[in-house]
């Protein structure tokens, strides 16, 4: 088993070899002789379990020093013992104040630096062992939510007798095309704003509207009448009631990201959409995302009131709706990369 690391950070070398000299033989340790040259070994090692450290240095003292290192959420969490002159209370206490966690003084008492680096190090691996076990129930949970969201979704699906992938392919394609977008750099301001593993997952709750839906009209094999077309028109705002009432159930990021696109994802770039006829970038960028997956899916796909079609003929009739119902800038690189897309359709039937 490795020993741990362990920084000695002091200006006079003596004292740096009296803590080498008590620490050697239960540890791997390393040395600087100024706050600067700590930070870089630092930067240099970042397996460092712990850091003795003292204060009245010249350079970058031990008060800068602890500054920095609590300012930095990748240094943060290793624990600084802070070294001190005998009766230096001040010190410790300001020390203390300032992010460490304990102190020991001048002249060194070897079993009590063992003591007290031994505490800390203790203390470390218990934090360390809850932090993994916190964030492992964190995950069950949201693992849980996944999945709780993906059978809502997956239940109006099959309510819409569909076969249930939709949810699947939608958040597919749609994490696929946002990753072109990125690797693109033709609209780094508009993803740049977006956490694609997020969106990804929102969008399984796009047509969590279509439960408010009447049956004779969800399942009509055939055209809407344009009183049916209405009440169909209400499911992006009855989505967005829903999930604005599903607080707690995940974070807020999500919800917000999920009732854009629940809301928004049948707006046309020309504002001719509903439900508020939102135009161009008015329009939330992930919903205008979703505008482009949605219609591809429902196109290519067998639906209850129409055959499906071939990818070649739907991208025929989407190229129509480009500058009109869809994004311009979306529609190129969805066109430029409409293989990742016939392949996850092709993946999930």
């Amino acid at each position: 088993m490795s020993k741990e690391k362990i920084l000695i950070v002091d200006d006079i070398e003596v004292n740096r070899e009296i803590l080498a000299e008590i620490l050697k033989d239960s540890y791997e340790l390393l040395q600087a002789k100024d706050g600067a040259q700590a930070l870089q070994i630092i930067k240099e090692n970042a397996d460092i379990s712990l850091i003795l450290l003292d204060i009245m240095m010249p350079v970058m003292d031990g008060y800068e020093t602890l500054k920095i290192l609590k300012s930095s959420s990748k240094t943060n969490p290793i624990p600084v013992i802070i070294i001190t002159a005998a009766g230096g209370n001040e010190n410790e206490v300001q020390g203390l104040e300032a992010g460490a966690s304990d102190y020991i003084t001048k002249p060194f008492y070897p079993p009590s630096v063992l003591r007290r680096v031994e505490t800390q190090l203790e203390l470390r691996k218990h934090r360390l062992h809850l932090e993994k076990l916190v964030n492992l129930n964190v995950q069950k949970v949201l693992d849980m939510q996944e999945a709780t969201v993906d059978f809502l979704a997956s239940l109006i699906e099959y309510r819409h007798a569909e076969s249930g992938q939709h949810v699947k392919r939608t958040r597919l394609m749609a994490k696929a095309l946002l990753q072109r977008i990125a690797q693109s750099r033709k609209m780094d301001k508009d993803i740049a704003a977006i956490d694609i593993n997020t969106a990804s997952k929102a969008i399984a709750l796009h047509d969590v509207g279509k439960i408010g839906i009447l049956d004779e009209i969800l399942l009509k094999n055939g055209p809407l009448s344009d009183a049916e077309f209405l009440a169909m028109k209400k499911h992006p705002a009855i989505g967005a009631k829903i999930i604005e009432e599903m607080a707690g159930l995940e974070d807020a990021k999500y919800l917000a990201m999920a009732r854009d696109i629940a809301l928004y994802h049948h707006e046309r770039w020309d504002g001719k959409g509903y439900p508020e006829g939102l135009a161009a970038n008015a329009i939330p960028f992930i919903s205008r995302v979703m505008a482009v997956i949605d219609v591809y899916d429902a196109l290519v796909n067998k639906r209850v009131y129409k055959p499906a079609i071939t990818h070649e003929e739907a991208l025929e009739i989407m190229s129509k709706g480009v500058g009109t119902q869809f994004d311009p800038a979306i529609f190129a690189i969805f066109r430029e990369n409409l293989e990742d897309f016939r392949q996850i359709q092709q993946a999930n039937p």
